[in-house]
């Protein structure tokens, strides 16, 4: 194993209907984010959104499906923001 290759996180989110998809490097795009200081709004989602497409996750264009990932990835990003208040002070 290469110890200089990027690691990879994978995050396991779900959704109301019980339905669950592992993404890759969410943690990482919340991370980005939340260092220049962005708050948890739509636009930010938004930005997560085009964040794990660009690092290759799927999510379908439908907007019903992504109305869910919307409604989800708030949520995992106003946690991100609460657990790492600290950090920011």
């Amino acid at each position: 194993m290469d110890p200089d290759a990027p690691t990879v996180s994978r995050r396991t989110l779900r959704f109301m209907d019980g339905t669950q998809v592992a993404v890759s490097n969410l943690h990482e795009i919340m991370g980005e984010l939340h260092s220049v200081g962005k708050k948890a709004t739509r636009e930010t989602v938004e930005e997560i959104i085009a964040g794990l497409e660009a690092m290759g996750n799927y999510i379908s264009a439908s907007e019903d499906v992504r109305r869910e990932y919307r409604n989800v990835l708030l949520k995992e990003y106003e946690e991100y923001i609460e657990s790492h208040k600290d950090e920011h002070t």
